[in-house]
């Protein structure tokens, strides 16, 4: 007795693309109202940015990962076997089927941005230089960011300027 799975590509691309969304969101989301370094956070066409003066504790980052992968569990769960038309059908209903297609897609999804957390450690850039280049980045790719009362402080001890001095300044 086999499976037979059949793919609706379309809303299999859509269903992915919400997953990530989700996992990216979540992350980001975690790191802004959590994290006592955080300088602004931004939202633009690629999503959303967070700058931080500091490395973020590992604690911060545990929590990170864990909402993230929480949030988007729940997300493929509802979409594969809650949601009609679903974009994967005749997957079983068993506990184990179910465990097993909720849990790979998260763990493949965290098991990359743990691997970018370890490449971003190794080759880490913070404080002052951090921010400026998060900064120029963001608003190069037209980003709109939020400063924080930490990242206004900063600016103004730092660079004398306000948060729209200093991004007219980083845009010249």
């Amino acid at each position: 007795m086999g499976v037979h799975l059949n793919l609706n590509l379309i809303f299999l691309i859509l269903a992915v693309a919400a997953w990530l969304l989700i996992y990216h969101l979540v992350y980001r989301l975690a790191l802004v109202l959590r994290d006592p370094s955080l300088i602004c956070w931004g939202v633009g066409p690629l999503g959303m940015t967070t700058i931080s003066l500091r490395k973020p504790r590992v604690s911060l980052l545990t929590a990170q990962f864990f909402y993230a992968a929480v949030a988007m569990g729940i997300v493929v769960y509802f979409s594969l076997f809650v949601t009609q038309p679903a974009p994967v059908t005749g997957l079983p209903h068993t506990g184990g089927a179910i465990l097993t297609s909720v849990v790979a897609p998260v763990a493949l999804v965290t098991a990359v941005a743990l691997l970018a957390q370890a490449r971003a450690r190794r080759y880490a850039l913070w404080g002052e230089a951090r921010v400026l280049s998060a900064v120029q980045r963001a608003t190069t790719l037209g980003a709109v960011l939020f400063f924080t009362p930490l990242g206004r402080s900063f600016l103004h001890d730092r660079f004398n300027a306000t948060p729209s001095e200093f991004i007219q300044t980083i845009r010249s």
